[in-house]
C-alpha cells in the first residue's frame, strides 16, 4: 500500500497566529500545478487527511478540487504533531491509501523515520509531496519511492 506526505504550499510569512498563515498565489500555483502533474498516481489516494492550519487546509482543498478527493481534517496533523499519533491513525486505515498533508517538521520527521532516512537528507520544501510504499507503518518499515519538489522550488546547491 501507499501513503503520499505533502508539506503545504508557499504560506504568507505573517498572520496574527501561525495557524492563520493562508497561501500564497506562488503556493497555491504551485499546489494545483502538482496536482496536474502527479495526477496519476494521486488517482489512488482515497482520502485527503489535512492539519487544521488555514494553509494546509487551502492546500488540501486545491489537491479535492483537481482529484475529486475528500478532505478529512485531522487535530494530530499540526506542524509540532506527535508523528506516532500519525502512524497509529494510519495503521487504523490500513487499507485505505492516505494523503496527509501538513507541516515542517512532522512531515520531514514521518518521511526521515517511516523510510529510515538520515534525519534532514532529503529536504520536504513546501508543496514537496513523498511517495512510499509499506506493509505496515512503523519506523524503517517504508520504502521511499519518489519525493518531488514543485518546479519553483529552486535546488539548493553547496
Amino acid at each position: 500500500m501507499n501513503v503520499f506526505i505533502m508539506r503545504h504550499g508557499e504560506a504568507e510569512p505573517n498572520a496574527d497566529i501561525d495557524a492563520k498563515r493562508e497561501l500564497t498565489p506562488q503556493g497555491r500555483d504551485d499546489i494545483a500545478q502538482m496536482a496536474v502533474d502527479y495526477k496519476a498516481a494521486l488517482s489512488q489516494i482515497d482520502t485527503i487527511w489535512a492539519s487544521p492550519y488555514i494553509r494546509a487546509q487551502q492546500t488540501a482543498q486545491l489537491l479535492s478540487q483537481h482529484l475529486s478527493k475528500p478532505v478529512v481534517t485531522q487535530s494530530f496533523l499540526p506542524p509540532n504533531g506527535n508523528p506516532i499519533d500519525t502512524l497509529a491513525a494510519l495503521e487504523t486505515h490500513r487499507d485505505e491509501t492516505i494523503l496527509v498533508v501538513s507541516h515542517q517538521p512532522l512531515v520531514g520527521i514521518l518521511v526521515d523515520g517511516l523510510a529510515s532516512l538520515e534525519p534532514g537528507r532529503y529536504r520536504m520544501g513546501t508543496g514537496a509531496l513523498a511517495c512510499l510504499t509499506t506493509t505496515v507503518y512503523a519506523n524503517g518499515c517504508c520504502d521511499l519511492e519518489w519525493l518531488h519538489q514543485p518546479a519553483s522550488i529552486q535546488p539548493v546547491h553547496s
